[in-house]
């Protein structure tokens, strides 16, 4: 007879840990069973026969009925600093000060006010913490114990298999009634819903596929539900009353390599996007094995840069921390040498240029103690192995609301201050439409004569760029293949063998590999990158000449109020992915910082926290563009050579072809190409959305200044003209400082 242990908690392995304090093998003995049984018994409590409950309830003392009712201790939950009323107060003064004052204004100015909303919710965002790992390590477990609530399901079968994003309590939109809302899967091809438009009641309606209380996380979100393949889930969002979410939102991804649907590790490797922090998690039993190690370095590239060594104190990797998950299942003295062992085989992996391109942010020389600080060991079931994490945790998510705080605000004074320079314009323009109207009449007619020929003009040089754009994916192409040649020779991966010094066994192979797909990575970013800077020169020469297209020659100065780069930015909001134009964008500063957030980039990168004009964000703009595509042949690779075995003979060339026929037969070069073609594919869709709209807002301003000369209405110019001096108040108005009082 068995009891149905559903009806309780009862956690065998937990109460032979720490109640008993036994391990299975003494356990089993005292049992008068085998250890095996014991293990089994352990991962399906409930399968615990009564007589053997009896047993264990004599052993320990105590009851049956007490027996069932043990529960694993839940620790303190992490309540730090709340560092972020700051910044919430300084967000909802602005956004109260909008609200109240913009319904006197001109409708013209309508888009002008929803923008400036739509900007100050993305750069006042709260950092997100995306946890990572495989689908066993734990991930819920940490969730809620950092959150002091049992709100994710945690089970020790595969579970969570939406992105579920934890905010806090206050930060729940006033339409939403429900602890969760459950959004739909995206159709293949889209990106699905976006968190950071929670606050559009419409558009969240538009995907909610159900609401409630956290228990339906259970039946939308994991493998035991009972909607999980009837109705396609893909994200949630759940509000808690917890201490850690005023500093910080928390994400909680798919589990990595569960298998059975692909798409998970999609979703998963979508927190190398939006993670400002990033936590993975790894078993201590098995830390850093070669498929961790393949998911951390296509997590870890894009991270976002915080540390600089002039300008803050932030430590090397300081939002990265690699966790040791269930430290307590392991030999208390073996642990360094897990962190140690672990970190090494990281490094391994990883080719020097990685670290280049950080301390080209960072200022810092990264050595071992640097990124082995990163490691740490975690359990619940023992304060001490997670003591060192959750202290470093703490004093981070308490010091970036204060540098978010300062770089935002910086970044709406510096929006304002340009809005307030265009509106001078605009004001400028209708006084001289007043004031010298028959040099306007001859300027117009100049203007319109011109335009069939700027339009030519402007077409010929939108080809040329299209062109230039596509000559550089053939020769990215033809540079890739050059260098994949080189690293795929057999001579070139002896001579990695020999001086990684990889030994004839499968750890090393699967090591040597998953090195080689690190170069090939590394490769084909510098190609991209390389060329970025060409295209970035290209736009920005294209922009300039749009300018003088449009301007004719006069016996008077008039000064345009048509910003050609706003309109050209503004068209990229409707682009799913940048391609180069996000390494365009992220040299812009304030303004292309904000268009790197609107498209998931990380906050922080996309304000560049680390230095002045966006070197982080360029570098997250690269960083990113291999992904899911190269991560699938990483992992068949891994597990084609770990079958592999060797003669003692000359067994380093026998690999180096081994390794190349499956190369081969993986196709790795044709997926690597697709890559970089798409990219340049992605790079020219945007480029073609951003030049449509410049057009579109160009034709725009050209009618509205042809209305106004033709206008015999004086007192309607004039009413601009009071308007678009109430828009400059109001702008310059706005309250920016924690007190209310406007700082500029």
């Amino acid at each position: 007879m068995t009891l149905d242990f559903n009806l309780f908690e009862f956690n065998l392995k937990d109460f032979r840990q720490n109640k008993l304090k036994m391990t299975q093998e003494e356990l089993a003995n005292h049992l008068g069973v085998r250890q095996d049984y014991i293990s089994r018994l352990e991962q399906s409590s409930d399968q615990i026969p009564l007589n053997l409950l009896a047993k264990i309830a004599k052993l320990a003392g105590t009851t049956i009925d007490e027996l069932v009712s043990y529960k694993r201790p839940t620790p303190r939950p992490l309540n730090p600093v709340n560092t972020w009323k700051n910044c919430d107060l300084t967000k909802r003064t602005i956004i109260d000060y909008i609200n109240k004052h913009c319904n006197h204004l001109e409708k013209i100015y309508n888009k002008h006010i929803s923008d400036l909303k739509e900007k100050v919710e993305i750069m006042l965002s709260k950092p997100k913490v995306a946890i990572v790992g495989h689908s066993d390590v734990g991930k819920s477990r940490l969730i809620n114990t950092l959150i002091g609530s049992e709100k994710m399901p945690a089970q020790w079968t595969p579970t969570t298999s939406i992105a579920v994003y934890i905010k806090h309590i206050n930060d729940r939109p006033q339409y939403i009634k429900e602890e969760v809302w459950v959004f739909k899967a995206p159709p293949e091809g889209e990106l699905g819903w976006d968190e950071r438009r929670l606050y559009d009641e419409n558009y969240c309606n538009s995907w909610k596929l159900a609401s409630g209380s956290a228990d339906i996380l259970k039946e939308y979100g994991t493998r035991q539900g009972k909607f999980f393949e009837k109705e396609q889930a893909g994200a949630a969002v759940i509000f808690v009353d917890s201490e850690i979410l005023n500093n910080c939102d928390i994400i909680d991804l798919p589990g990595f390599g569960v298998g059975d649907r692909p798409e998970d590790d999609v979703l998963a490797l979508k927190a190398k996007d939006v993670a400002d922090i990033l936590i993975f998690m790894s078993h201590a039993g098995q830390f850093m094995q070669n498929t961790s190690i393949e998911y951390l370095k296509q997590t870890i590239y894009p991270l976002t840069v915080i540390e600089n060594k002039s300008a803050n104190n932030l430590k090397p990797l300081a939002n990265l921390f690699i966790l040791a998950s269930h430290a307590h299942t392991v030999n208390y003295e073996e642990l360094p040498n897990i962190l140690d062992s672990g970190c090494k085989r990281f490094l391994t992996v990883l080719p020097e240029s990685f670290w280049d391109d950080r301390k080209e942010v960072s200022g810092y020389d990264y050595n071992f103690n640097d990124i082995r600080g990163r490691f740490f060991t975690y359990t619940t079931d023992n304060e001490l192995l997670r003591k060192d994490f959750e202290d470093e945790f703490k004093s981070l998510i308490e010091t970036l609301p204060l540098i978010i705080y300062e770089k935002s605000i910086n970044f709406i004074k510096q929006y304002i201050k340009n809005t307030g320079s265009n509106i001078d314009k605009e004001i400028e323009e209708y006084k001289n439409i007043i004031n010298k109207r028959n040099e306007y009449e001859a300027l117009l007619k100049k203007i319109k004569n011109n335009e069939p020929n700027r339009e030519l003009d402007n077409q010929r040089k939108r080809q040329e760029m299209i062109d230039y754009i596509n000559s550089l994916s053939t020769s990215s192409v033809k540079s890739f293949e050059e260098k994949y040649n080189q690293i795929m020779s057999v001579d070139n991966i002896v001579s990695i063998i020999e001086k990684k010094r990889f030994k004839k066994n499968k750890n090393d192979f699967q090591l040597l590999v998953s090195h080689i797909i690190s170069l090939l990575e590394n490769e084909m970013n510098k190609i991209i990158k390389r060329n970025n800077v060409d295209i970035k020169n290209k736009i920005d020469m294209y922009l300039e000449e749009f300018g003088k297209d449009y301007s004719v020659d006069l016996n008077f100065s008039t000064n345009f109020s048509f910003d050609a780069k706003r309109a050209f930015t503004a068209g990229l909001a409707g682009v799913a992915t940048l391609g180069g134009l996000a390494f365009w964008a992220s040299a812009m500063g304030n303004l292309g910082g904000y268009i790197l957030v609107a498209k998931g980039v990380s906050l922080l990168s996309a304000i560049g926290i680390s230095v002045s004009g966006g070197t982080a964000g360029a570098i997250t703009a690269v960083s990113s563009i291999g992904g899911p595509a190269v991560l699938a042949i990483a992992l068949a690779i891994l597990a084609a050579v770990s079958v592999y075995s060797l003669l003692s003979l000359n067994w380093e060339k026998r690999l180096a072809k081994h390794i190349i026929n499956e190369f081969d037969k993986r196709k790795v070069l044709y997926t690597f190409v697709s890559v970089i073609k798409k990219y340049w594919e992605d790079t020219i869709k945007a480029f073609n959305r951003a030049t449509d709209n410049l057009e579109h807002e160009w034709k725009k301003y050209l009618a509205n200044l042809e209305e106004m000369v033709n206008s015999n209405d004086i007192d309607d110019i004039n009413r601009k003209i009071e308007a678009a001096e109430e828009f400059k108040n109001f702008i310059l108005g706005i309250p920016l400082s924690k007190d209310g009082y406007n700082l500029i």
